[in-house]
Order: C-alpha cells, then structure tokens, then sequence
C-alpha cells in the first residue's frame, strides 16, 4: 500500500514538474513566434512590393500616388513619429536613424530582390517612460498610427537608478524608467527614368 501511494506521488510530482515545464517553454516561444509572424509580415510586403515593379515597371510610381502602394521611406518614418510624440506625455522621446542599407537578395534564401530598390534603416529610439508597459503600449500605436511593417532589433530597460522606486505619481519631467530601442525599417527609392523612343534609338544607331 505504501509503494503504491509513493508511486502515485511520483506520477504525480513528475506531471506537475512536466506541466510547470511546458508553461515555460510556451512562455519563452511566444515572444519568438510573435517576431517569426513580424517577419513573415516583413517578407509579404517585400514580394508583394517586388511584383508590382516587376509587373507595372514605370507604372510602379503611379500606382503609389493612388495608394495602392504605400510609400515608407525616412520622411514618412520621422514626419508619423514626430506626430507619436506630440500625442503621447512623454518625458523624454527622441530618435535617430542610422545609416541606410540596400537590401540584397544575400539576406533572404528564396527571395529575389531587385539591386537598389529596397533599403533599409534602424531608427533608435531613447524615451523614459512612467512603467515598463508604456513600451508595449508605445508599439501598439506605431502599429496603427504609423505602420506594423518594421522588425523590433533590440530593446534595452532599466530604471533611472538602480535603487529606484517607482513611485504611483505623474511625472512630466522625468521617467521610471529609462529605454533605448532599435527598430528596422524598410523603404524604397523610385529612380524610374524616362525610356527613350525607340525612334529616336533608331536614329542614333543609322548615324
């Protein structure tokens, strides 16, 4: 009777210790499945952007003056962040874009990217927030009030000092906590130039 009830109390103690086990690993794999579904988005809009000038070619330009292709180049990125900060009481927010980068087809396995038409930029973001969650809620408005197309690169928190206290009032002068962030974001340069008449080639070549 008493290996029997120290045998349940194994199976027991090894499912609760299983159980706890697959929680964490479920907690550790959701912030990367949340980044592989950020980036699937990322590669969607880079094919999608890639077949429209491949199919339209000089039409590409047109087709993002109606909207149907949404211009995200630097200016669109600081003019949308500009507009962030000025709705959000923020003690500190400000950014930098670092050097800009051509995208290559070396970054991807199966994609075939045109040589410079897309680009790509980090933008670091220095804020000082009243609590860790105003970062979240930061990044849920540059989803719908900017755009969800960028990749988080890195975030770095800590508190103002290391024996802070985060006290329950407002502060509009300083932050809790302080944050420096890098985010990827990705663009294009239209350089479509006017194709010669194939007359006026004709011409040239007789001479």
């Amino acid at each position: 009777m008493i290996v029997l009830v120290l045998l349940v109390a194994a199976i027991g103690g090894a499912w609760y210790g299983f159980e706890e086990l697959s929680k964490d690993l479920k907690a550790q794999a959701q912030p990367k499945i949340a980044k592989l579904n950020q980036l699937k988005s990322e590669v969607t809009f880079l094919e999608q952007q890639v077949r429209l000038f491949q199919q339209y070619g000089e039409k590409y330009a047109e087709l993002m003056k109606k909207g149907l292709v949404k211009k995200q180049d630097r200016v669109f990125w600081a003019d949308n962040l500009i507009k962030l900060k000025q709705g959000y009481l923020m003690p500190k927010f400000s950014f930098e874009f670092l050097p800009e980068k051509p995208l290559s087809s070396s970054l991807f396995k199966t994609i075939q990217v045109p040589q410079k038409m897309f680009y790509f930029s980090r933008i670091k973001l220095t804020m000082e927030l009243q609590h860790e969650e105003d970062l979240l809620r930061l990044f849920e408005s540059i989803n719908e009030r900017v755009s969800p197309l960028y990749l988080i690169e890195s975030c770095n928190n800590e508190l103002r000092t290391d024996d802070h206290k985060v006290n329950a009032n407002f502060n509009l002068t300083e932050g809790n906590v302080k944050s420096v962030c890098t985010i990827v974001v990705f663009h294009t340069h239209l350089n479509l130039g006017k194709k010669k008449d194939p007359k006026e080639t004709k011409v040239v070549a007789s001479r």
